[in-house]
């Protein structure tokens, strides 16, 4: 059913115009109203756009995509090495790199791939005024954060397994029994390489996500927090290389930047010598710390948004 607006003119002084009714051919939404669900899928989906900067001028693309070709590149690299060196009679894993090995690599970039990407997926909608526009939806504040979370989720999760999908490709192609042979042999270590990559990308992605909810400009959230990453891992040089202090037990997993490593460790069965384990607490107790920062960091997430909306 067609709507009018009606638009009155006042004029100062004894005469007054008539009230004009003009007919802008408005007519309400007759399609399907998807509802919550709809909402959030639109919000995850904005939040990856924004975050490659997709959509956008150029150099918005930049550094997103310079970090994914740092991190599919080396894969695609060690793969090449060893062809060159083994043919197609590998046997076991490559001479220059593993799944595990190569968390060591990726791992850092994750680092800096988080530090670009969340504060880029939360600060610009509240310091733009957004919310409130989020809020005239049927979004809540615990939707709004999940969403954002997700996009967060879902993009970390992706940078880790495509590099790591390359060598698991490429490597078990160049197996001595054929690639069928080697996708099943290397195959027993997928349920670790996922794990390792979730605590990556949680492990790094709470304490980013922390520091921008109180960091108003996107470019300073990041810089904080990869100083903070780098100053609670320089905790780890006032750790003995074995001691059962409690001081050294408690300081141990405020070490952020090794506690994803020592889940890499625990699950894979490596036997480095992380801050835990030099304070004498075993690597699983990197996955205790990082599901607590992350419980930390949704309980205060969600008691200022719930402000916003």
């Amino acid at each position: 059913m067609t709507e009018a607006a009606v638009l009155n003119e006042h004029q100062e002084g004894p005469g007054r115009s008539d009230g004009t009714v003009y007919d802008l051919g408005y007519t309400p939404h007759d399609g399907p109203r998807l509802g919550r669900p709809a909402a959030i899928k639109a919000i995850v989906v904005d939040g990856m756009r924004r975050a490659l900067g997709l959509r956008r001028k150029p150099r918005a693309k930049v550094l997103s995509f310079a970090l994914i070709g740092m991190a599919i590149i080396p894969a695609a690299f060690v793969v090449a090495l060893t062809f060159l060196v083994e043919g197609f009679s590998l046997d076991g894993d490559g001479p220059f790199a593993t799944p595990a090995t190569y968390f060591d690599t990726i791992g850092t970039l994750s680092l800096l791939f988080i530090a670009l990407v969340t504060p880029t997926l939360i600060i610009p909608d509240r310091e733009n005024g957004v919310l409130s526009i989020y809020a005239s939806r049927p979004v809540r504040a615990a939707d709004y954060l999940l969403a954002r979370s997700g996009a967060l989720l879902l993009l970390g999760s992706l940078y880790i397994l495509i590099p790591q999908a390359i060598l698991y490709i490429g490597l078990s192609a160049l197996n001595v029994d054929g690639f069928l042979s080697g996708l099943w042999k290397n195959g027993a270590e997928i349920p670790a390489i996922v794990g390792t990559t979730l605590a990556y990308v949680v492990g790094y992605g709470a304490p980013a996500f922390l520091v921008s909810l109180f960091v108003k400009r996107v470019a300073i959230a990041s810089g904080v927090f990869v100083v903070f990453v780098f100053m609670t891992g320089a905790l780890s040089d006032a750790i003995p290389r074995s001691s059962d202090l409690l001081v050294y037990k408690v300081l141990a997993p405020f070490a952020v930047w090794w506690n994803p490593p020592s889940v890499r460790n625990w699950l894979f069965g490596e036997d480095d010598l992380t801050p835990l384990v030099r304070a004498g607490l075993p690597d699983w107790w990197g996955l205790v710390a990082i599901l607590a920062i992350t419980a930390v960091t949704g309980f205060l997430a969600l008691r200022r948004y719930r402000k916003e909306f």
